[in-house]
């Protein structure tokens, strides 16, 4: 058993490296006479044929790497930089670009659980509610601000006599706005008493 699983294995080993070398043609062994002396075969024109057969092979004896000395030399004849793009390259990486225009606020407002509010589930609730509230009143403000101006659009654009059917789209937006807005202040009515002090403010 364990010489049929050493013979699979010698034969599996067999068969990737003949599929993973170059198919060229190999030199036969020097055939040894009765006398043992060595006769040699002339393999040179099968190894001419093997290689023009094959020219995309490229061996590592084929590859001429330049001496480092020439590699230097072609560095040297490529565009160099200014000393003052090199300068200016530094001080950027140092201190940044001063073209960089300013990053843009946090929009992000949220006020971040304190200590006490992260170790007790009872105060983290209340946290978690005081931000519920906090988006409420956001949107019941932005829908109070965005409401004059769908409205002032649909007059406009009666007055400029644009297509009922892109009035009727505006107005069905508008009574949508409305809804949510009346829905909201019905389930949650210190959202919609949080907005009306901001526009107080």
């Amino acid at each position: 058993m364990k010489a049929l699983l050493i013979a699979l294995l010698l034969g599996a080993v067999a068969l990737v490296m003949a599929r993973w070398l170059p198919n060229t043609a190999q030199a036969p062994l020097p055939e040894v006479t009765n006398d043992s002396t060595a006769v040699e075969v002339p393999v040179q024109e099968e190894q001419e044929k093997a290689a023009t057969a094959l020219p995309m092979i490229d061996t590592l004896a084929e590859r001429q790497r330049p001496s480092r000395a020439s590699r230097l030399d072609h560095a040297a004849a490529g565009p160099m930089p200014s000393p003052q793009a090199v300068k200016a390259l530094r001080e950027s990486m140092r201190h940044g670009d001063p073209r960089t225009p300013p990053l843009a606020p946090r929009t992000d407002l949220r006020e971040p659980p304190s200590a006490a509010e992260l170790a007790d589930p009872a105060l983290y609730q209340q946290y978690e509610q005081r931000q519920k509230q906090n988006v409420y009143a956001s949107f019941a403000s932005a829908v109070d601000q965005r409401i004059p101006k769908l409205e002032a659009m649909i007059a406009k654009g009666r007055a400029e006599g644009i297509s009922e059917a892109q009035l009727a789209e505006g107005e069905a937006k508008l009574a949508k706005l409305r809804e949510q807005r009346n829905q909201l202040a019905a389930q949650q009515p210190s959202a919609d008493g949080a907005s009306a002090e901001e526009e107080q403010d």
